[in-house]
């Protein structure tokens, strides 16, 4: 999967390419500053809550101390009759208001609470008019007797005491209730904002991992950029310096033939009536040169419509033994007649290829005949076929003059020839091992070569066997079904 992956990544252009791999860190970067913010105004708006929840709680704390004061100021004015008592319900009456006012206003966006606040509100003024009924009562009584009590009945103090205890009670109960749900809303939100610190804290970890990952995915993506861009830097270079060599080459092999036309033409012209039989020399070896300057067009235009390319129409199954047995008369026959020994190594079962059969008859043709033409007389040419794991071996060895070790690397290149034996070998211009390289890669196979200066060379072609169904599907090769 990874590695379709990184096929289809160098399927994109590079300045596509270089463009995604700048945005990995920018878009990093946008992201975690929009999470960071959403986080933090996360974090702020439950440190809010949570500081609204602590004033509910501090003013419902107030309220109920306001209201206990309250009472106990009236209580101990009964119990006492001094006015000492009188400050702190005084303080007090002036503090409730106030405080149900601030409650109202804190719990207003909850609706639960401010019903129950509603409620307190009603039985806070109920405790307050009681508290003040007593209050009343008792300055009326003192005004009455116009003296200070020494002794009161056990029984009115209790009766006194106990007035107003259930609606007291109620309130406490209810101011009780409304805490409670305050101190549950508190406990909440603190946990609520304990779980956004702590994913907090998970995101800074997790996007320093991200951000690591992803600045090292991007200077790898970026190494394999340069590494990429340099090898095509390296690759179009070395095709400039093809490009030069072959345009050389194909000048210096088109400029020679036409001078020698050329020549042969006006000379042939000027002997024409003279010396007749002079004359048809010289136009037969114009015919035989512009014979070999069309062989070399051809071939110039093989290596430029096929250049890499096979029409997907032509690939077909077909037997490999079959179409190198097609082969061998013919070469047996050229060999013979150069006093060459041909030999071959067929196996009888089928090993079947998917391939274009002109096309591979041709690259296996030019490896006979570059073997044929450096091999001397009384020399030997082997034509081989092996199966070796999934892949189909044609091997063609010959004990002819052999190649310099420095020359092996440059023996596919257009137009390249090893030495001066060979550029005085008639009939070739050194683009046989161009063709049949460009042949074979172009099936996904790979042509190599080994050899020795004077004991010959082996040439191989290595293409993938097709393992499919293939007894009903093989193409005929030499006009016979198989």
């Amino acid at each position: 999967m990874l590695r379709n992956l990184y096929s289809s990544w160098k399927k994109i252009p590079v300045r596509i390419r270089g463009t995604i791999i700048i945005s990995i860190p920018i878009g990093y970067l946008f992201t975690s500053l929009i999470a960071f913010a959403w986080l933090k105004a996360s974090l702020v708006e439950d440190e809010a809550w949570v500081q609204h929840t602590q004033k509910v709680r501090l003013e419902t704390k107030r309220l109920l101390t306001a209201l206990v004061d309250a009472e106990t100021g009236v209580r101990g004015y009964g119990l006492t009759r001094r006015d000492a008592f009188l400050t702190p319900y005084n303080q007090a009456r002036a503090v409730i208001p106030d405080s149900l006012t601030k409650l109202k206003n804190l719990v207003q966006d909850n609706l639960q609470q401010t019903q129950r606040l509603e409620e307190i509100r009603g039985l806070v003024n109920e405790n307050l008019e009681i508290l003040q009924h007593k209050l009343t009562l008792q300055q009326e009584l003192k005004k009455l007797k116009g003296r200070e009590e020494l002794v009161v009945s056990t029984i009115v103090l209790y009766d006194w005491l106990e007035e107003g205890k259930a609606a007291m009670d109620a309130t406490r109960a209810k101011i009780d209730q409304f805490a409670t749900e305050e101190e549950r809303l508190l406990n909440e939100r603190k946990q609520h904002q304990e779980l956004y610190r702590q994913i907090t804290w998970s995101s800074i970890c997790l996007s320093a991992i991200i951000g690591t990952i992803g600045g090292l995915l991007a200077f790898h993506l970026f190494y394999q950029l340069e590494i990429e861009l340099n090898e095509r830097e390296s690759s179009l270079r070395q095709s400039n310096q093809q490009l030069q060599r072959f345009t050389a080459n194909a000048s210096h092999e088109l400029r020679a033939p036409l001078a020698a036309i050329l020549s042969n033409a006006q000379l042939g012209l000027m002997l024409l009536e003279e010396e007749p039989a002079e004359a048809k020399q010289r136009l037969e070896k114009i015919v035989g040169l512009t014979k070999s300057i069309g062989n070399l067009v051809n071939e110039l235009l093989f290596l430029a419509r096929h250049e890499g390319l096979i029409a997907p129409e032509s690939i077909k199954l077909i037997d490999l033994g079959s179409l190198l047995n097609d082969l061998t008369p013919d070469w047996q026959n050229q060999a013979e007649s150069q006093n060459i020994a041909f030999k071959t190594q067929l196996p009888i079962e089928s090993i079947i290829v998917k391939a274009d059969a002109d096309l591979l008859r041709l690259a296996v043709v030019n490896l006979l005949s570059n073997a044929c033409r450096y091999t001397n007389a009384g020399g030997k040419v082997w034509l081989r076929l092996l199966k070796k794991s999934d892949r189909a071996i044609v091997q063609v060895e010959d004990t002819g003059i052999g190649i310099p070790p420095e020359a092996l690397a440059h023996i596919f290149e257009r137009f390249y020839r090893v030495d001066q034996t060979r550029r005085k070998v008639q009939g070739g211009f050194g683009l046989g091992l161009a063709i049949a390289q460009q042949i074979i890669q172009a099936h996904n196979g790979e042509i190599t070569v080994s050899s020795k200066l004077g004991v010959g060379s082996i040439f191989q072609l290595s293409l993938p066997l097709e393992i499919a169904n293939y007894q009903t599907a093989v193409v005929p090769v030499n006009g016979k079904s198989k």
